[in-house]
């Protein structure tokens, strides 16, 4: 392969026509085998050019012609392998299509799309396209809307109507014929070439301990690279359209969209960052990310005591103190640093005063939607319906948990008051929203939040209950219940085990934060000293970190970006889908920072 590709490069750079090198281990079928290369370069557009002849030598020494027939050839470093990449895709199978029923759904569909591993040729008025399987990794597609909406660009399809579902259904009952692809494919990396699996390079290294914390500390310092000067983080970028605007906020420009809650998560990651280097740069940025927080705060009062809360985006949710709470407890907990007292103390008030009489945690205290925006003191069940969310609980209940494990000299009264309230919020939690809110759940659990609070309630002296301490464990079992594995992948979705799924067939899930939840079971495990369930969660858990790490921004990765250094180091969402947000990389560097001590070496 490297001389195939050098050659390539030759030809690109030299007058003498391409000639194919001999034994070369590419099976080529001229029925089929349609092949495409593609240059990549920093700021640039790729540049593509694909073709079909009845030979490999001959298609190759077309596409060659085409390419360096475009203007735009000539802006490309093709002499320098560090700045221009070479891509080449090689159609090695073909198979029929009922678009009607393409899914992403179903596992052993015949008709199943798995994005970056199969592609689409159609004909449609005469002409023939390709969505060729690598699209799905360097257009960043992962749905089959996301699919049928780019292919109705591609075609013109796109011309009769704005909107995506229109064009989803016109793609699917045009007079189109389909056929699936699949194919080979390779890029160079300075002087290598690297097969591709799913768009993205194979990796040949071994899974270590040491690979974790590298990627772990690179991703932190993702964060730190892409805070602003008020402290405030990048909330999302688009590696694909190489955009900072929020694709579900898109007329947020100035200011950009940003989510309060996830802020203090990336300063939750700072800090796990310093706890696993020891480099006191993160305490630092931590400090600034908390200030910003902070900038973000309303007061009221709670038993005529000092009570705050932030506000943003019109709202104030008790994700936002709960988590804005544990964020600066890891702070506290790393320093000892008082400067933040007086509004760890008012965080805490304002969570005790969400709790109902019932135990139930509400979920905003502002809504611009409710109680014409003011405050939400004693809201209907109608509206805590409307109001519910899984995360938020856990989350404030982290934070007290955090308090009152860590924080010295608390008032008697605020202690105890903390203790009431959190035990009749935990009950509430585990015994009873099961059933009030049953509609709500789903066979894979969500709550990775509860579980790490109830692993530091359990700490506290009359909170080792065993409802608390089984809802972690039956929680953790789920998951494992719905984690794909060797068994029940094939040879089409390997990079699905250790991920996660609703139903089975559903495109995976490698879902860091619910990894959060799991690590933490697993240091209850060993807290209650029970070695073979911390076994059995730890070999679980670390298909889950494998799976992980395949969405991570590398070096070798980022070809397709046109910016590839403004993503690099970071965990984009999907296998195949390049965004990145502040959450995917926090949760990812928080939990890899929590696995990474309990791992052997």
């Amino acid at each position: 392969m490297n001389l195939l590709f050098q050659t390539i490069r030759d030809a690109f750079l030299l007058t003498n026509e391409f000639i194919l090198p001999t034994n070369l281990d590419i099976d080529y079928d001229p029925k089929i085998s349609q092949v495409y290369i593609t240059l990549f370069q920093d700021e640039k557009r790729p540049l593509r050019w694909g073709s079909k002849k009845d030979t490999l030598e001959k298609t190759i020494q077309r596409i060659i012609f085409k390419l360096k027939s475009n203007p735009k050839f000539y802006s490309f470093n093709i002499a320098n392998n560090e700045k221009c990449r070479i891509m080449l895709e090689i159609v090695t199978d073909e198979y029929p299509c009922n678009i009607r029923n393409l899914t992403t759904m179903r596992m052993n569909s015949p008709n199943r799309f798995e994005p970056g591993v199969n592609g689409l040729k159609y004909i449609y008025n005469g002409k023939t396209y390709f969505f060729m399987p690598t699209d799905g990794y360097t257009k960043s597609v992962m749905s089959v809307n996301q699919l049928l909406n780019y292919m109705s660009k591609q075609c013109g399809v796109a011309k009769k109507t704005n909107k995506i579902s229109e064009r989803v259904h016109l793609m699917r009952r045009e007079p189109i014929v389909y056929t699936f692809l699949k194919s080979k494919a390779y890029v160079t990396y300075k002087n290598e070439v690297l097969e591709l699996d799913r768009g993205y390079p194979k990796s040949e290294l071994e899974f270590s301990k040491d690979i974790m914390y590298d990627k772990t500390m690179k991703s932190v310092d993702w964060l730190v690279e892409n805070m602003n000067d008020d402290g405030s983080f990048l909330y999302y970028y688009d590696p694909y359209l190489d955009t900072v605007v929020d694709d579900i906020h898109p007329k947020m420009i100035d200011p950009l969209y940003n989510n309060i809650l996830r802020h203090s998560g990336g300063t939750v990651s700072l800090i796990r960052g310093y706890e696993l280097s020891g480099d006191k740069l993160y305490l630092k940025k931590a400090k600034d990310s908390i200030d910003f927080l902070i900038s973000t705060f309303r007061t009221h009062k709670y038993k005529k005591e000092f009570a705050c809360y932030p506000f943003f985006n019109k709202k104030s949710k008790l994700g936002g103190a709960g988590i804005g709470l544990v964020a600066m407890m890891h702070y506290y907990i790393q320093t000892g640093d008082e400067c933040y007292r007086k509004e760890l103390d008012g965080l805490v008030r304002h969570i005790l005063s969400r709790v109902d009489k019932e135990g139930e945690m509400l979920g905003y205290y502002i809504h611009p939607k409710f109680n014409d925006g003011k405050a939400l003191r004693n809201p209907s069940d109608e509206v805590k319906k409307e109001l519910f969310s899984f995360y938020y609980p856990g989350e404030a209940l982290l934070g007290l948990a955090l308090y009152i494990r860590h924080v010295e000299s608390i008032d008697e009264n605020l202690k105890e008051d903390i203790k009431i309230k959190s035990a009749m919020a935990l009950d509430f939690l585990v015994n009873v929203r099961p059933i009030k809110y049953d509609y709500m759940f789903e066979a894979l659990p969500a709550d990775a939040w509860l579980m790490q609070a109830i692993e530091e309630w359990v700490k506290v002296n009359g909170f080792k209950k065993q409802s608390y301490i089984d809802f972690v464990f039956n929680d953790t079992k789920a998951m494992f219940e719905h984690m794909y594995t060797d068994d029940n992948t094939n040879e089409n979705n390997k990079d699905y085990i250790g991920g996660f799924y609703y139903n089975y067939g559903d495109h995976v899930y490698h879902d860091a934060s619910r990894c959060e939840g799991v690590v933490s079971a697993y240091y209850l495990a060993k807290y209650l000293k029970d070695e073979d369930k911390a076994s059995w969660i730890m070999e679980n858990m670390l298909l889950s970190a494998k799976g992980l790490m395949k969405t991570f921004h590398d070096k070798k990765s980022v070809y397709a970006h046109k910016n590839p250094t403004k993503a690099l180091n970071s965990f984009r969402f999907k296998l195949t889908r390049q965004w990145v947000r502040v959450d995917s990389v926090q949760h990812a560097a928080c939990f890899f920072a929590r696995l990474i001590p309990a791992v052997k070496n």
